[in-house]
């Protein structure tokens, strides 16, 4: 029987199995692992960031004191060397994402692959884990229960993954486990994943990119390219915040979001602008003014919407300029949906931090369970953040495991 049974064949099953105990047995339920993590980054897989240990973990917002102990240990510099000492030789964008020099994915799942193997762990792939069985005090697992049978491991590294992607292995199994196990599990809604709205103009506008723009639900707005969808908004500013909207909609029927379509460019600063073309250009059409700072379908459809469709710069009325400015720079719109699970890169919720010690990643109350990546209820915007984070949760558990 194996010392150390690891529930999950993603990003973070895979790093703990380069540093369990000898021995340790991966259970994945598709036909190979890191499936996933082959998505990740366009397929290029965005394996970390260019910053410290204390950056990864702001970007966790509210968790991010839980996240330190494990990203102390296994910073952003050491994963980069663990895969350099693999033959996967990594590279900072501007942006500061990190990526293989190859720019393949492959690389980096073939790379996790090899050295779990020369660590000694086995695949058993195929095989879907049914449940944990607990001693009749609740504080140890005493044997999994497996569709190929059952297990009595001595520890369980429960990296089971989220809920998004299900086909690519995040089907929320190990919420369902950890839920059987006693433990509370946060409600699990879709991060990272694009806004529905209800305004019937925005998805005319499929395709159209506006690159300086920003988008904000609270607070300072967070500036990206913002792209139009066929039922609303993606690009990283609205996938940013599509956790926090995916949250607040279990218990709201919409949430409002506002947009500029250029970033730090107020209403105020948009009616400075249309006076400006009023003294400059007055007989010219608005739209064809606007289409010189904005996409040119985007200028139409806003000058349509505050009914300066074909209005001279001169001609356009107060009330109708001051619209069209509160549409460029500050653009409220009602979100009522995300593009689901199956669009969705990240889970938001898992096993609450409350159950786990922080210091071992081992459960409190089951004293040989570990959770590592994202079951556990922790996530953060695009970046490589999500990924660090499997990967340095995924090397304490296993550590403290032994």
């Amino acid at each position: 029987m194996p010392e150390t049974l690891i529930i999950g064949g993603g990003a973070a099953g895979l790093m703990a199995a380069c540093f369990a105990p000898r021995r340790a047995v991966v259970i994945e339920r598709l036909a190979s692992p890191g499936r996933k993590l082959l998505a990740t980054g366009g397929g290029r897989c965005n394996l970390t960031h260019a910053t410290d240990a204390g950056g990864i973990a702001a970007a966790f917002g509210l968790g991010a004191r839980f996240t330190l102990p494990a990203l102390h240990a296994f910073p952003p510099q050491a994963i980069r060397a663990f895969f350099r000492a693999q033959g996967v030789e990594t590279r900072a964008q501007g942006d500061g994402c990190v990526f293989p020099v190859s720019q393949k994915a492959t690389d980096v799942l073939d790379a996790l692959q090899h050295a779990a193997r020369a660590n000694g762990a086995e695949f058993r792939c195929g095989t879907r884990v049914k449940r944990l069985v607990l001693e009749h005090d609740a504080q140890r697992i005493a044997a999994v229960e497996t569709s190929a049978g059952t297990l009595t491991p001595h520890r369980v590294i429960l990296a089971a993954g989220g809920q998004s992607y299900p086909e690519l292995g995040s089907d929320g199994s190990g919420f369902t486990l950890a839920r059987q196990a006693g433990l509370e599990v946060v409600r699990p809604v879709p991060a990272l994943a694009g806004l529905v709205v209800a305004e019937a103009w925005v998805p005319a506008l499929t395709g159209i990119l506006c690159e300086h723009g920003s988008v904000r639900l609270e607070g300072k707005p967070i500036e990206g390219p913002v792209l139009f969808t066929h039922k609303g908004i993606s690009g990283p500013p609205a996938l940013a915040l599509s956790g926090e909207v995916s949250a607040r909609l279990q218990s709201a029927p919409g949430v409002t979001v506002r947009v500029s379509f250029r970033a730090g460019r107020s209403p105020q600063d948009w009616l400075a602008q249309f006076a400006a073309w009023r003294q400059a250009h007055g007989g010219r059409r608005m739209h064809n003014l606007l289409s010189g700072e904005l996409p040119r379908a985007l200028a139409v459809a806003l000058c349509a919407q505050a009914g300066l469709a074909d209005a001279a710069v001169a001609g356009a009325g107060k009330k109708a300029l001051q619209t069209l400015a509160a549409l460029c720079g500050d653009c409220a719109l009602q979100v009522t949906g995300t593009e689901g699970w199956g669009r969705a890169m990240l889970t938001r919720g898992g096993v609450a931090l409350h159950e786990i010690d922080s210091k071992t990643l081992v459960c409190k109350r089951i004293r040989n369970l570990h959770c590592a990546g994202e079951v556990i209820d922790l996530d953060a915007p695009c970046g490589g953040f999500n990924l660090t984070w499997a990967f340095a949760s995924a090397r304490l558990a296993a550590t403290s495991a032994c």
